[in-house]
């Protein structure tokens, strides 16, 4: 299945979707900030539907990236048009191998997204003020009580975004996290599930250009333009 067709089963999704589903979505965003993977709506909703009993998760999510890979590309173009040029340099730094300069890039572009929307850093405080200030960016979180009347009153998609937003502010809530922990206190870098955002826009690290550790720096930007846009991210479908 491809990338429009994925989205596009996203409505048929949310049709059948169990309210205790949101609280296993939450679970799902913090396993996979665990081993370095920031999990938009399209990857979750890739896990629930391909995601093999004892297949390995960061693998999994590896695939699913490459898979799509020109499809995710040509969301964040669509989405940040004055950044296109700096965007499709990132891209080109990895298709050629050239990690490192990728994840700088990816660093630098998911902080200059968001400081787009709130004019602050996605990284400041260690996350702590991206947590406050997304969450009271999402207040359109879907009520559990109101399950029916929310069917009956939002196209599909957007009552899977209000329901989603919940997992995004999780996403955001979980600061203490290798990407954004204090360098000084990291004794191996090879420990890292994620490259440290200091360690590697500061020099202070070496070895984190793999294209795993690029992989996963992009999962934090599809992250933070999947919860950036909403609904604009499915408009071309």
């Amino acid at each position: 299945m491809n990338f429009k067709e994925t989205l596009g089963k996203l409505a048929d999704w949310s049709k059948t979707f169990p309210e205790l589903r949101t609280d296993e979505m939450v679970r799902w965003v913090r396993l996979g900030v665990g081993k370095g993977w920031y999990i938009n709506e399209v990857f979750l909703f890739a896990i629930y539907r391909d995601l093999q009993e004892g297949e390995d998760l960061s693998c999994f999510l590896k695939e699913q990236v490459l898979s799509e890979w020109d499809e995710y590309w040509a969301t964040i173009f669509r989405l940040s048009p004055d950044r296109e040029r700096l965007l499709k340099e990132a891209k080109v730094a990895f298709e050629n191998q050239m990690y490192g300069a990728a994840i700088h890039m990816y660093f630098s572009q998911a902080d200059g997204i968001f400081h787009d929307k709130f004019g602050k850093n996605l990284f400041e405080y260690r996350g702590e003020t991206a947590k406050v200030k997304f969450g009271g960016y999402l207040t359109d979180f879907i009520a559990r009580d109101s399950w029916d009347s929310l069917m009956e009153q939002f196209k599909d998609d957007s009552v899977f975004r209000r329901m989603y937003n919940e997992v995004y502010k999780e996403g955001f809530s979980v600061t203490d996290t290798d990407l954004v922990n204090n360098t000084g206190r990291i004794q191996n870098e090879q420990d890292l599930v994620i490259p440290n955002r200091h360690g590697v826009l500061h020099g202070i690290h070496k070895n984190y250009g793999t294209k795993l550790n690029a992989l996963k720096c992009l999962s934090l930007l599809l992250f933070v333009v999947y919860a950036i846009y909403g609904d604009e991210t499915h408009d071309d479908i």
